[in-house]
């Protein structure tokens, strides 16, 4: 049997970059073209990050009270951890329709 450890390391590590360079990207969109679908883009990403953090914390806690715990806190995170993604797939559509919009 291999130690996979490494792979959820490096998994972790690549998801936190990319969460990090998504919410830079949305910064730098939101100065340059600041509205209501960029602005839930931003705000999608930064929930994401948040949740991120919160998935980390409250699987560590629930862990300290048994395998039940887990699971059930592992099935509302799983709920959860969507609702960032929502609201930026929302904001991405506002701002793909209003910039196609503007150029037709």
């Amino acid at each position: 049997m291999t130690d996979i450890e490494p792979f959820y390391i490096i998994g972790g590590i690549i998801g936190g970059l990319t969460q990090v360079l998504m919410l830079v990207m949305c910064i730098i969109l939101v100065l340059k073209n600041k509205n209501t679908g960029t602005l839930l883009m931003l705000i999608g990403s930064i929930l994401t990050i948040l949740f991120y953090g919160l998935n980390i914390a409250w699987t560590t806690i629930a862990a300290r009270n048994g395998a039940e715990s887990v699971a059930n806190s592992v099935a509302i995170l799983q709920l959860l951890a969507n609702i960032p993604y929502v609201i930026f797939t929302i904001g991405f559509g506002v701002f793909v329709f209003n910039h196609t919009r503007k150029q037709s």
